[in-house]
């Protein structure tokens, strides 16, 4: 089974990215079953570089939180209903956090829960686009999903020929 990527959608099916879902609960149990296989090292010293390294990604996490609590909150106020409140910020997340595909996600569940099909549909397609700009961060899977969706909410005209 293919591992699942840190943003895309839970495969618990709670419409919430992985990482703010189930990612730290499978961590967890993916390193107690490493700790059960292997002895426990010696702590190493870190080098000088890797330290300024891990520095600059703790520096980049806050900005990260700040788009996984954006992006979980549109789903939020999908679920309650709020769906003028959920597009206004879908909006923002596209204006905001123009580097990742929540945008066009969260606006095309929104249009979803309308009923707009259609434009849900289109909203899907620019995810794979834009995942399509950005291969190294997603697997194959996550395309066939967002098509599934797309082909199930707007399926192609099927013409007939007698």
């Amino acid at each position: 089974m293919a591992k699942t990527g840190r943003n895309e959608p839970c495969p618990c099916g709670s419409n919430k990215k992985y990482k703010q879902c189930c990612l730290a609960k499978d961590e967890a149990a993916e390193r107690a079953a490493l700790a059960e296989r292997a002895p426990a090292e010696t702590p190493r010293r870190s080098h000088p570089a890797l330290a300024e390294i891990v520095e600059r990604l703790a520096a980049a996490l806050p900005l990260e939180d700040e788009l996984t609590e954006a992006s979980n909150a549109v789903v939020d106020l999908i679920n309650a209903g709020k769906l003028d409140e959920a597009e206004r910020a879908s909006h923002d997340l596209l204006e905001r956090f123009p580097e990742v595909h929540d945008g066009y996600d969260r606006l095309g569940m929104v249009y979803e829960a309308r009923g707009d099909n259609r434009k849900a549909a289109d909203c899907y397609r620019k995810v794979i686009a834009f995942a399509r700009e950005h291969p190294e961060g997603y697997e194959p899977a996550f395309e066939a999903m967002f098509q599934k969706m797309i082909d199930e909410l707007d399926p192609p005209d099927l013409e007939y020929t007698t």
